[in-house]
């Protein structure tokens, strides 16, 4: 995708009815900024000591919060599942796979999303990149689903430069939409925004997914990398890196940086035979070794309460969703149907993980969360199977 573009309106008077809501409670929730990156691997970012270049996203990270023990699923469609509906992708019927462009399979619309959500407490919605939870039927689409505005793709992966994407060799098509129509054209985002009102923006990267493509300057970074696939898939994620610092710098200059939070966040583990690195971590992208389900994320936010420290709280993709909700003042509680809990305490002010608001030992067992109510002695017979990697935090 060519450019970004924030287009903040003073004056359209947009969503008044939900701007009220937002005033009525006596406070404006942060503008929310979640940037999804596709494929990157965990020793893909400088400060896990990458040869390649990350300067913006290291300094993001170095000034935020570093998440060190942050799980994602191994593979696409589950793991922005769990993001958009806080459940484990077993209660939404995603368990299985990717969802493929030709499959008449897309994310259950009964079940609220989190930009749904987000709306019903007064944020402005807006989604740029990649869906790929469906497409089959109208209520699949972006814009069906809570988001006010979507430029970008809905199946997995597709040319960058092109727009075109083919599920096997028979069936190819153009994939840039803009809303629910192809947009032939349209190549830049421009988001109208009030300022008054709290802005939820999506911003889901297609890189540093296949085909491995980048413009000519940024691989030229990387001519020293013997390594084809590598060198490609550095110069990829520099991309990012750029991307997101323009991001940033635009909620600088028109003023929204300061009330802002931004978090950053991997889909799952690099696949290595595509120029990805997991290491110190076995295994990769599609596998529930370390380095297929523990991803790179950060946060960084002027509103944090601690700055520049390394987090060892255990989070979960399926957590945002109630953190999120909680810091845009969402009131109604979709709890006792979330699998996912409200970390920001633990981020902000490194307080203990919480189940249900108190303090618990948890185990991690094949991307579970189980509260140390449980006998952990039946847990601890696990120990000895190696297939099985169990991480014990407070």
């Amino acid at each position: 995708m060519d450019a970004l573009v924030l287009c903040f309106c003073l004056a359209l008077g947009l969503i008044h009815t939900t701007e009220e809501k937002v005033l009525r409670r006596g406070r404006v929730p942060p503008h929310i900024v979640f940037v999804m990156v596709d494929d990157q691997g965990y020793n893909d970012i400088g400060y896990h000591g990458s040869e390649i270049h990350t300067p913006v996203l290291d300094q993001l990270a170095g000034e935020g919060v570093k998440l060190e023990n942050y799980y994602v699923q191994p593979i696409c469609s589950p793991t922005r599942s769990q993001l958009m509906t806080g459940r484990y992708q077993i209660h939404t019927g995603l368990q299985h796979s990717i969802i493929r462009a030709r499959q008449p399979l897309c994310l259950p619309s009964d079940i609220p999303t989190l930009p749904e959500r987000l709306r019903q407490a007064g944020y402005s919605t807006h989604m740029v990149g990649k869906w790929h939870l469906g497409f089959c039927r109208p209520e699949c689409l972006p814009t069906s689903r809570g988001f006010q505005s979507f430029l970008g793709s809905l199946t997995g992966s597709g040319d960058h430069f092109s727009f075109q994407s083919c599920d096997g060799t028979e069936a190819c098509g153009f994939d840039l939409h803009d809303g629910n129509r192809p947009a032939w054209e349209l190549k830049t985002a421009i988001i109208c925004h009030d300022q008054r009102t709290p802005l939820f923006l999506y911003v889901a990267l297609q890189a540093v997914h296949t085909p491995l493509q980048a413009p000519g300057h940024l691989l030229r970074r990387y001519q020293t990398l013997g390594n084809r696939p590598r060198r490609h898939y550095a110069a990829m994620v520099s991309g990012v890196d750029e991307s997101v610092g323009e991001i940033v710098s635009e909620l600088r200059e028109r003023g929204y940086y300061n009330k802002s939070v931004l978090i950053y966040s991997s889909d799952n583990g690099g696949q290595p035979l595509s120029g990805g690195c997991n290491w110190p971590l076995r295994g990769g992208k599609g596998s529930y070794w370390e380095g297929g389900v523990r991803a790179v994320g950060f946060v960084h936010s002027p509103l944090l309460k601690r700055k520049r420290v390394v987090s060892q709280a255990l989070i979960h993709i399926s957590d945002w969703y109630p953190t999120l909700l909680s810091l845009a003042g969402y009131r109604d509680s979709d709890s006792s149907h979330l699998d996912g809990q409200d970390v920001w305490g633990a981020i902000s002010s490194g307080l203990s993980p919480t189940i249900n608001g108190t303090p618990t030992e948890a185990v991690w067992i094949s991307s579970h969360v189980i509260p140390q109510a449980l006998n952990v002695d039946i847990a601890g017979s696990l120990l000895d199977d190696p297939v099985i990697q169990i991480q014990k935090v407070m």
